[in-house]
């Protein structure tokens, strides 16, 4: 299971790489490519990317100070599928929850309206 930082700079190799089978790339172009750069620095970015080689999401060719040419393994092509079909089909489990929920408070309060209506009739 790999945590959201790692997630994120996979994500960012992945947009690099255009499906080419090695690319060239400084740390910088990585970081830039981050939607929270802040969160990420040179040494960061290094370590994540150790990480991916040691766990076969990546093979780096060579790296030299804060330059590396990798290229995505398919487990890593796999792995961001999953995580795009995850997130969409956790987009519609909410609005079908939200109707449910709707239509169950509405029967709950149509009974009470009618339970007050008769209780003040009779």
């Amino acid at each position: 299971m790999l945590d959201k930082k790692t997630i994120a700079v996979l994500k960012a190799l992945n947009k690099l790489a255009d499906g080419s089978a090695y690319k060239v790339v400084t740390s910088d172009e990585i970081i830039m490519s981050l939607t929270q750069k802040s969160q990420y620095d040179a040494d960061t970015v290094r370590q994540i990317i150790e990480f991916l080689e040691k766990q076969e999401y990546l093979n780096i060719k060579f790296s030299e100070e804060n330059t590396y040419c990798f290229s995505l393994l398919p487990k890593a092509r796999i792995y961001l599928e999953q995580e795009t079909t995850k997130n969409k089909t956790k987009k519609h489990n909410f609005p079908v929850m939200i109707y449910v929920y709707t239509m169950i408070s509405a029967f709950v309060g149509t009974m009470i309206a009618l339970l007050i209506f008769f209780y003040l009739t009779f």
